[in-house]
């Protein structure tokens, strides 16, 4: 009896946990969310969502394609491909320091940022 009310316990711990996590997750999302869009971090957290986006609909579309023996073989075969290079490409990207922000024309300036005429 005394096993079960400490699993109780560690469950009841790890829930008040991933609740809170949950919290500050949110929180951070929202401020993030704020932020001017040439930030790098607001950049970064842009391509991880897309990243993590494509992941999730990868596997979503796993699960119709599975009974389809020709589509069923691209899909596992190209899927972790397509998904490797895309992340690949975000860590690449990231430790670069992201893609830089196209630069913003000043007033009285053309569209490449030199003086009109």
């Amino acid at each position: 009896m005394e096993a079960l009310s400490a699993f109780e316990q560690i469950l009841r711990d790890l829930l008040i946990f991933v609740v809170a996590m949950s919290v500050v997750l949110a929180a951070l999302l929202v401020i993030i969310s704020r932020m001017p869009d040439d930030n790098p971090l607001k950049r970064i957290m842009v391509a991880l969502s897309y990243r993590v986006g494509a992941t999730a609909a990868a596997g979503v579309l796993v699960i119709p394609a599975t009974p389809i023996p020709g589509l069923d073989t691209l899909i596992d075969v190209g899927a972790p491909i397509a998904l490797i290079w895309y992340w690949w490409t975000f860590f690449r990207d990231a430790s670069r320091g992201g893609s830089k922000a196209p630069t913003r024309a000043s007033p009285g300036t053309g569209a490449s940022g030199d003086p009109p005429g």
